[in-house]
């Protein structure tokens, strides 16, 4: 017939101990090597479910079951078996759980993809700004050197000149041109003159204007002026 106790001393290095029976005034002795579960050490206050038997004239403990770490096994594993193992082997979850993956992967390379996109767009969007504004600075230059050369040679007359001297002057455009293109790409890099400083405020006369600077302005950004009047692009010619 099985007896319960508990565990009331334990010598762990010689293998042995007592067993505390209730309503028994003698202890019961066990050894280490008739526990089930030998790699959990016996405890003292352990419950214990055992027969006693008879050892070469002495009483033991044998078929002894460990109520408490029986107990706690049993706990673990309905917390294992909680979760149906049926679930995570079987090829629909697997089929499943390989689609979330491929979901993910596909949207993290396309978020990738996006943000380089807009990367080089800015950048792109970035030269187009800079390249317009070095060309309107070259335009601005090279109108500003060939009013300049227009004042230091002055209006010749076309009429009366001979066959020679109109190739002559052909000929002094064509140098002049080139002195032209000459300055564009040596001033390819240089800033323009600062318009900040002026603004529309109703003029529309070379007279009223105090720079060929000012003149080009009122003309490029002003409505009604009367500053070109041959329509060339180049403002007050005669005054500048």
């Amino acid at each position: 017939m099985f007896q319960e106790g508990k565990i009331k001393t334990f010598h762990e290095e010689r293998g042995f101990g007592f067993i505390q029976i209730e309503g028994q005034s003698k202890d019961l002795f066990f050894h280490a090597t008739d526990f089930p579960n030998k790699n959990i050490p016996p405890g003292i206050g352990e419950k214990l479910k055992f027969l006693i038997v008879e050892d070469n004239g002495k009483f033991k403990a044998d078929h002894i079951v460990r109520l408490d770490i029986k107990s706690k096994v049993a706990v673990e594993q309905n917390d294992d078996q909680y979760e149906d193992p049926e679930i995570h082997t079987s090829p629909h979850y697997e089929k499943a759980k390989s689609s979330t993956t491929s979901k993910i992967i596909t949207l993290s390379g396309l978020f990738v993809i996006l943000t380089l996109a807009g990367l080089v767009y800015n950048q792109y969007q970035s030269y187009q700004i800079q390249k317009q504004q070095k060309l309107e600075e070259l335009i601005l230059e090279q109108q500003r050197i060939v009013a300049e050369q227009r004042a230091a040679q002055g209006d010749l007359p076309i009429q009366g000149l001979s066959e020679q001297g109109r190739k002559n002057l052909e000929n002094h455009g064509t140098d002049l041109r080139s002195q032209v293109n000459s300055v564009n790409l040596k001033t390819s890099e240089m800033t323009s003159p600062s318009v900040s400083q002026f603004k529309c405020d109703g003029r529309e006369h070379c007279s009223q204007m105090s720079s060929y600077e000012e003149a080009l302005f009122f003309i490029r950004n002003c409505p009604n002026t009367k500053l070109d009047g041959d329509g060339d692009g180049i403002p007050c010619e005669s005054q500048f």
